[in-house]
């Protein structure tokens, strides 16, 4: 079977890493596609993708190649407004996103005109969005291209993550459905539905994570759910494998932490989300310092791979760790969070994928909700998945979150049962014990053989038998 996995990044490649390493090793033939303008090594690399290489060498990666079309300006046009009405329907829980973010796609004249109500109304409409994706039609498949996917001959094709800003996935996508060649979508992260774009050309098939996106899918995206197939978290396989590489002590000694104090794990968010993190870190600290010191916890604070921290905050209770962050994209990459999570008594943050982490080791998780911190909470759709499942201990001010702190180190864990919950509904909802990486690749398997991902499990046994 071939199978062209299409990335609009390189970095985005971890993602999938155990899926397509399932594939090569049951003997298709896989062929990645993204842009090559990657780097070897960092936060922003395609590590995970470099190590893919060493280790498999026959899987083959491909520079993407771009439309060529001279009439990108109207292609472009179309696409911002699709994005535009489908962020500012009634169904879109944050539509302010659609000036902030679009803001730098459309210009300002198009934006005022768009503000109108009378052309506000028609915008959002259903109409609207059948219009502009026929026009989306009407706009060939790139030649180059299609003569690619004529010449490697894939059985499907894998996009993700499909609703980023460019249009990598979307050509591809246009290219192989005019030769017929099924194409699936694949949600890459929790926030992707309700803060990044939307699907320019329908995918034959979309995957997510959960029941919960399945329905952002439908309301906001006009996907009909049977297009959609419930494929559980992949890129969390790994986590539910994971085991410590070292011990607390010898932890702590690493990470500049006395052994003999528990500490609590401050996870940072991304600058979208939190662009005032070091602030509050600062508050936290003042407040921690009320508490005795013989009984106050330690505090580990983890950047955010793309965000620079400030070693000003360390003293002798509070480390960074590890300097600059680190993207947990590779096992060794991984290794040092997964001790730092394993080794905490709980986790603190704002609004991060790391709660997600912290729940898979089935840690306490805390965080604040204040002004300060509501545009990276209450202002973005995907931090309601968190309170609607009601596992994190949240906190009005300061000394609200250091007395929750306080009770969880003294051995309190009130949220344990809805955590454990959330982990089996939002990451592994086909079973606890199946990795989505094995869904998945049946699923594509499936879908090559002109089944419907549903049949994955049939797909495996046929693999194996």
């Amino acid at each position: 079977m071939k199978i062209a996995f299409v990335l609009s990044q390189g970095i985005h490649y971890f993602y999938y890493d155990r899926v397509v390493r399932l594939l090569h090793a049951e003997g298709h033939e896989v062929r990645i596609i993204c842009p090559a303008d990657f780097s070897e090594d960092g936060n922003k690399s395609g590590r995970a993708l470099i190590q893919l290489l060493h280790d498999m060498p026959r899987i083959v990666v491909e520079d993407a190649l771009l439309p060529s079309r001279k009439n990108s300006y109207y292609v472009g046009l179309i696409r911002n407004l699709l994005d535009y009405s489908i962020f500012t329907r009634p169904e879109h829980p944050t539509p302010y996103i659609a000036d902030t973010w679009l803001g730098k796609e459309l210009s300002e004249k198009m934006l005022m005109r768009l503000k109108r109500p009378v052309i506000r109304s028609l915008i959002t409409s259903k109409a609207a969005r059948k219009l502009l994706r026929l026009l989306e039609s009407l706009v060939l498949p790139d030649a180059r291209i299609v003569a690619w996917l004529r010449i490697f001959q894939p059985q499907v094709v894998f996009a993700s993550p499909y609703v980023f800003r460019g249009d990598i996935e979307v050509e591809y996508t246009k290219a192989a459905q005019s030769l017929n060649i099924p194409v699936i979508a694949s949600l890459l992260s929790w926030d992707n539905l309700t803060s990044k774009g939307t699907y320019q050309v329908m995918p034959d098939w979309l995957f997510v994570w959960n029941q919960n996106l399945l329905e952002e899918a439908v309301q906001i995206h006009d996907f009909d759910p049977r297009q959609v197939f419930v494929s559980g978290a992949a890129v969390y396989d790994p986590w539910f494998d994971l085991s410590s590489s070292t011990d607390r002590a010898s932890f702590c000694v690493r990470a500049g932490l006395d052994p003999a104090k528990p500490f609590v794990l401050y996870l940072c968010s991304s600058k979208s989300i939190s662009d005032r993190e070091t602030d509050l870190i600062r508050m936290l600290m003042t407040q921690l310092e009320t508490v005795d010191e013989a009984s106050r916890p330690a505090l580990l604070v983890r950047p955010h791979p793309f965000k620079e921290m400030s070693d000003e905050l360390e003293n002798d209770w509070v480390k960074i760790f590890p300097k600059g962050g680190q993207r947990p994209d590779t096992d060794e990459a991984r290794a040092g969070y997964y001790d730092s999570l394993y080794h905490s008594v709980a986790v603190i943050g704002v609004n991060t994928t790391g709660f997600l982490e912290a729940a898979i080791l089935d840690k306490p998780c805390l965080t604040i909700v204040t002004p300060m911190t509501s545009a990276g909470q209450e202002m973005r759709a995907h931090f309601k998945h968190l309170m609607d499942a009601e596992y994190i201990e949240t906190a009005k001010d300061f000394p609200q979150l250091v007395s929750l702190i306080m009770q969880i180190v003294s051995g309190a864990d009130p949220h344990r049962d809805n955590r454990r919950k959330f982990v089996s509904n939002f990451i592994r909802p086909r079973g606890l014990d199946v990795p989505a990486s094995e869904v998945i690749s049946g699923a594509i398997l499936a879908v090559a053989n002109g089944r419907n991902p549903s049949d994955w499990k049939k797909e495996i046994y046929d693999q194996n038998n």
